[in-house]
């Protein structure tokens, strides 16, 4: 496999920042604030839902207040939403520091979903900084087109590989060819891929194996990927799981929360036997992938290893890749209203920035089973965060 053909010259991510201070602890964030924030993500969340939807049941999760100005603010956001569909920043992570950034000169990383959003993002920073980047994509015409951008301002090398994570042949074929023609230890395994179906989708879609297709993708891809990859992480490698805060129903977020029950339904409809419902679905999927990396990171200090598995939220990123799958209308309101009116959500460089930090930052050497967060929302701070009681269930696990 020949590597795309990369700059000579020093290269840095699209828009500069300078090194901050390091994450601060969870306990020194005010908890008013963080209560109100989240109050906030939960008003607009069900006023949107209302106005689309017509539901009385998000109308009565509406706070006091809210109604009377919120039909005016989302007015005004949808207009000027057709006209300009986005003027956030491209805010970036202050405690990604130089000297984490130094950690990715001769690495390599494999970067799921690597074609757009976070992971697009995390692999312009990494390639920039002199990291080898595997940009894996649904389709090989994706991960080339995506690796041609990363190779642009890259001083590693960069390499398109096919892998659809909603087939799990696809996905033994990509560790086959690792295996057999690549044979390089993979510092850094970032499990980011993702996708959330629209709430109008009533009916199930399914992988090409029978599973649900969010928690398919999202998860059982990943898993398997994971497993079959093991044996070429290096010693010291990173796990980076890319979850959502959404995967714990204490953060108060609309409709179904998730929770797996006791998975009769794996294969079928919902995780928990249920009916479908996809917005639960993409929380269960994010349960999983909680889950999923504790008990991996477990496993693996039983063992005596020296890899770590992590996972992280982003935050609140309304992408169109993210969103392609809901109604554009709601997408492109929703998301001018989140940056630009309540300014709850992050950009995709902020998002791709967590990963990285994930991934290189040296606090993180020697931990493992861990998760961060993006809080506050649209703060642009990054900090552990508690994963959810079930998330933390090692029996379930």
């Amino acid at each position: 496999m020949s590597a795309v053909s990369v700059s000579t010259k020093l290269s840095v991510p699209s828009a500069p920042w300078k090194p901050g201070v390091k994450p601060v602890p969870r306990r020194g964030l005010s908890r008013i604030s963080e209560i109100k924030t989240r109050h906030t993500v939960v008003a607009v969340a069900a006023f949107l839902s209302r106005c689309f939807q017509g539901s009385r049941a998000a109308h009565k999760a509406l706070p006091k207040g809210f109604e009377e100005n919120g039909p005016q603010l989302f007015r005004r956001g949808l207009l000027l939403s057709t006209l300009a569909p986005s003027i956030a920043k491209a805010e970036h992570l202050a405690s990604l520091t130089s000297e984490a950034l130094k950690n990715a000169q001769g690495k390599v990383a494999v970067i799921t979903g690597a074609t757009s959003g976070v992971g697009l993002e995390a692999a312009r920073v990494l390639a920039a900084n002199g990291c080898d980047v595997y940009v894996a994509g649904r389709t090989l015409e994706k991960a080339q087109k995506a690796a041609a951008d990363v190779a642009a301002s890259a001083t590693g090398q960069v390499f398109p590989m096919e892998l659809n994570l909603a087939s799990l042949d696809s996905v033994r074929r990509f560790a086959s060819e690792w295996d057999s023609s690549i044979r390089r230890p993979v510092d850094i395994l970032a499990c980011n891929a993702g996708l959330a179906l629209g709430q109008d989708q009533k009916e199930p879609l399914f992988t090409e194996d029978g599973f649900e297709l969010t928690v398919g993708t999202n998860h059982l891809g990943h898993f398997l990927l994971a497993n079959l990859m093991k044996k070429q992480l290096a010693p010291e490698a990173r796990v980076v799981v890319t979850a959502s805060s959404v995967h714990n129903p204490a953060t108060g977020d609309p409709g179904k929360q998730a929770t797996l029950g006791d998975l009769s339904g794996l294969g079928k409809f919902m995780v928990d036997g249920s009916s479908y419902d996809a917005g639960k679905a993409y929380k269960d999927s994010k349960l999983c992938n909680v889950l999923f990396t504790l008990e991996f990171a477990r496993r693996l200090k039983r063992e005596g290893s020296n890899i770590t598995v992590n996972c992280f939220s982003p935050g609140l990123i309304p992408s169109k890749t993210f969103f392609r799958y809901q109604n554009e209308g709601f997408s492109s309101a929703f998301a001018f209203a989140a940056e630009n009116i309540l300014k709850i959500a992050e950009t995709p460089q902020f998002g791709g920035d967590t990963l990285v930090f994930m991934a290189l930052d040296p606090s993180l050497k020697q931990k493992t089973g861990c998760f961060y967060s993006a809080i506050p929302p649209g703060k642009h701070q990054f900090v552990e965060d508690t994963p959810s009681q079930e998330a933390s269930n090692e029996i379930e696990a």
